[in-house]
């Protein structure tokens, strides 16, 4: 038996299915989240902590930690980052064809 590999597209929710413009704002929120948690575990907060440098309830951090995509629009996860002194810079291209 032979297993074949394909190489998937650079965003795994448009190899998922999703449409377009779904999966880009799908990867925007991803990858908005993944910085949220990385610095969450950079910085050694417990739940507690990121409680009160993000402003948010513990419930909304466990979820934010858990990766429920679905409960985060990307303005809210903008404020977070803000909140941990973060700036989000936003870069808006053209699809190359």
């Amino acid at each position: 038996m032979t297993n074949k590999v394909e190489m998937g597209s650079p965003n795994v929710f448009t190899d998922l299915g999703f449409p377009p413009q779904e999966a880009e704002a799908l990867r925007i929120r991803a990858d908005l989240m993944l910085t949220l948690r990385n610095l969450i575990r950079s910085r050694n907060w417990d739940i507690n902590q990121a409680t009160q440098n993000l402003e948010e309830s513990p419930e909304t951090i466990q979820a934010l930690l858990q990766g429920k995509i679905a409960q985060f629009p990307i303005d809210q996860l903008i404020i977070m980052l803000t909140r941990a002194g973060m700036t989000v810079h936003i870069e808006v291209l053209p699809n190359v064809a």
